[in-house]
């Protein structure tokens, strides 16, 4: 006999009926399956368990053997077990209340998380939701281990997720407000490109940063610039106003309460230059009621947060695109967490 337990919840139910109803093809009637399909069931149940479970009679059906009769109960609680933990999957599906635990991109979430989180008290007050705040890694492997049931993302190739888009947000240029361009108010790409681009270097992030802002230069068919990576955003910032480059950042509601030194320029582009943000799940994973009612005021939350194009249209979380990646993954303990 096995070590561990290799029978089916199907072959106890097998077992179960047969022994209420004495008859192994009332049984099969009963369950909509065919006598022979129940009989072999039962059989193998009786081999994996090493021990006969019923004695066969040719005119009375069957009925328990001292195993038998020992069995029958521990196998009603194994599938009454079952069953209670399918209600309780289903319940947790369907509630809108409880915890929820979401991932942010750390990029996105000083200006994104404050938005949310207030909608969701508004809106939800019994709903609970934690934020955890950390770099690509870290979503990726947040979602991987199912600490978080969703990420707020840009969409990025080679993503190994499913993701649903939100709403295409606007990348403007910084400089300082010496820079010649800063009363014009606007600037082409091949214009920015003469001056060196600073990035801020934010972990794992740095890769998301870059392919964000250089995907621009060659969607356009311009030279990149120079890259020049920097500590943390405040230093970016600090290194713009004094004329040492420019930055590409998503323009917010809030954008002009940057730094004084500090000019925003909208770009002039054949396409608008701009980014998906989205939602990202394990491919596969029907999102909780919680997670959708979350996402749905998400959806509210960039729209006010961010400026977003006119071809921003939606697409549910039911509608996704799914990259293929490879990637080794580092959660990084040391990242925050938010929570109402």
């Amino acid at each position: 006999m096995a070590d561990h337990a290799d029978f089916s919840l199907a072959q106890l139910r097998y077992f179960v009926t047969s022994a209420e109803m004495g008859n192994i093809s009332g049984a099969a009637q009963q369950l909509h399956a065919s006598q022979s399909a129940v009989s072999m069931a039962i059989q193998r149940l009786e081999k994996q368990l090493d021990t006969k479970l019923f004695f066969r009679h040719r005119t009375k059906g069957v009925s328990l053997t001292p195993s038998g009769r020992v069995l029958l109960d521990p196998a009603k609680s194994l599938l009454a077990q079952a069953q209670e933990m399918l209600a309780h999957s289903r319940e947790w599906q369907g509630e809108t209340c409880g915890m929820l635990n979401v991932a942010v991109l750390r990029s996105v979430a000083p200006d994104l998380v404050p938005a949310v989180m207030s909608r969701v008290k508004k809106m939800r007050p019994g709903l609970a939701v934690t934020v955890h705040e950390g770099t690509m890694d870290d979503v990726l492997e947040l979602l991987r281990t199912g600490t978080c049931e969703l990420a707020v993302v840009p969409e990025l190739p080679g993503q190994a997720l499913s993701f649903a888009r939100l709403a295409k947000v606007l990348m403007a240029a910084v400089v300082a407000w010496s820079d010649p361009l800063a009363p014009v108010g606007r600037a082409t790409l091949r214009q920015l490109a003469t001056r060196r681009l600073l990035v801020a270097d934010l972990d794992v992030d740095r890769q998301v940063g870059l392919d964000t802002r250089t995907r621009l230069f060659a969607d356009a068919g311009t030279p990149t610039p120079e890259v020049v990576l920097t500590s943390s955003i405040a230093t970016m910032l600090g290194l713009v106003g004094v004329g040492e480059g420019f930055a590409l950042l998503y323009r917010t509601a809030a954008s002009q309460c940057y730094r004084q030194e500090l000019a925003w320029i909208d770009i002039v582009s054949e396409r608008p230059c701009a980014s998906w943000l989205g939602v990202a799940t394990i491919p596969g994973l029907a999102l909780s009621s919680r997670a959708e009612l979350f996402v749905s005021l998400l959806d509210d939350a960039v729209r006010s947060v961010y400026c977003t194009t006119a071809d921003d249209g939606v697409s549910s979380p039911g509608s996704t695109d799914i990259f293929d990646h490879g990637a080794s993954f580092a959660t990084d303990p040391a990242a925050p967490a938010w929570s109402t």
